[in-house]
């Protein structure tokens, strides 16, 4: 049955700038308006209205989105409870290897699950974050939730219609392997594991680090004789396009974990392999169709490895992993999922079911997007 439009969404976020959620999160929205959709966002770190004006926007809304699991699910869930709307909590990133990074209280986690217990639907933007996130929740034996859903991200063009005039392109493939990292340069993402991985590649290959963070300083000192002698170079942060990766003959990610890394899915929708540690992430991604991109673990040298088989892999055989890990990321899924997500959400309630009711799913039996289909990254605790 079609629903009466506009349908309103109140998407509560917590700041802006560049990162993997805050591209997802363009998609996200960019795809729902061409769906009929109204969306509408509020922060809820910086620049936050008043409560009276959160409320009034809640109460106008037909579905509240925190487009994170952290502070701006708190706030959906609380602006739902008292508006009496559905509420959506997005989990992108990895829950318990976050928890247990920041080292967080117990209290701090039985905050946690108390807030996505009440919440009426968790998307998880991977089986990764899912699984995460059914670790932390089995904890305090509530390893059944509510209307739990994965939908994978999408992979897409960064950067559609920009220059990219910053970033220089590789003159001569013969001569030159050009290399790529996108990231932030953060413990969690191990981004000094890439100067011995490069030290283990042949001296053609250059590196290129685009991303800025706390160890920019150890980059410059532990690669100061790879930067002199042309194999390194630090671009800090700058706008990443399509030509920033088609520069490159592959990415590389290190990371020590991640949910669905947008980087690789870029990197992708570029026609680029990526090459990763086997993180369960990209053990997801890649696994069936490009196991050989991936590390036989987190060592710089098996690593190096990974991006000597990438780089020796036939071109058509490496095109056709590609188009397959295209075609099982495609925007249009994603966004129809989203779009089917929140449709259930208003014709439940309009069912006078409620925003908490519906019926109960575990571990077990999680749908996803890849179900349907062609099928075989956040925040601060």
């Amino acid at each position: 049955m079609p629903m009466s439009s506009p349908r309103q969404v109140l998407l509560l976020t917590e700041e802006s700038g560049v990162g993997g959620v805050q591209t997802t999160l363009h998609w996200l929205e960019s795809g729902l308006t061409a769906r009929g959709w109204q969306v509408t966002r509020l922060p809820v770190r910086r620049g936050r209205p008043s409560l009276w004006a959160c409320w009034q926007a809640a109460r106008r809304a037909q579905v509240l989105v925190a487009s994170n699991n952290f502070r701006p699910a708190y706030a959906a869930v609380a602006l739902a409870w008292l508006a009496r709307r559905p509420s959506v909590v997005w989990v992108h990133g990895p829950l318990h290897e976050v928890l247990q990074q920041a080292e967080a209280s117990r209290l701090k986690t039985a905050w946690l699950r108390t807030v996505y217990r009440r919440a009426s639907q968790l998307v998880c933007a991977s089986q990764t974050s899912c699984d995460s996130l059914l670790r932390v929740m089995a904890d305090a034996r509530c390893a059944t939730l509510q209307h739990l859903r994965v939908i994978r991200n999408p992979a897409v063009l960064p950067g559609a219609g920009q220059d990219d005039a910053a970033m220089p392109t590789t003159t001569s493939a013969s001569e030159v392997i050009a290399l790529g990292f996108v990231g932030r340069l953060s413990p969690e993402k191990q981004p000094l594991q890439l100067l011995p991985m490069l030290l283990l590649l042949p001296a053609a290959c250059q590196l290129h680090v685009v991303g800025d963070g706390e160890l920019m300083g150890a980059m410059r000192s532990a690669g100061q004789d790879l930067l002199t002698h042309g194999r390194l170079h630090l671009h800090g942060q700058q706008t990443v396009s399509a030509q920033t990766y088609q520069a490159w003959r592959a990415t590389v990610l290190c990371s020590r974990y991640e949910g669905y890394p947008m980087t690789a899915l870029e990197s992708l929708a570029c026609g680029v392999p990526c090459v990763s540690t086997p993180i369960p992430a990209m053990q997801e991604m890649l696994g069936t169709q490009a196991p050989l991109w991936l590390a036989h673990d987190d060592s710089p040298a098996a690593l190096a490895q990974a991006v000597q088989r990438c780089l020796a892999q036939a071109p058509a055989d490496r095109q056709v992993a590609i188009d397959l890990l295209q075609q099982q990321h495609r925007l249009e899924t994603f966004v129809q999922a989203w779009d089917q997500v929140l449709t259930g959400l208003l014709q439940r309630r309009g069912q006078g079911q409620g925003p908490k009711q519906g019926p109960r799913q575990g571990h077990g039996a999680v749908p996803t997007d890849a179900s349907r289909e062609d099928t075989p990254s956040g925040g601060r605790p």
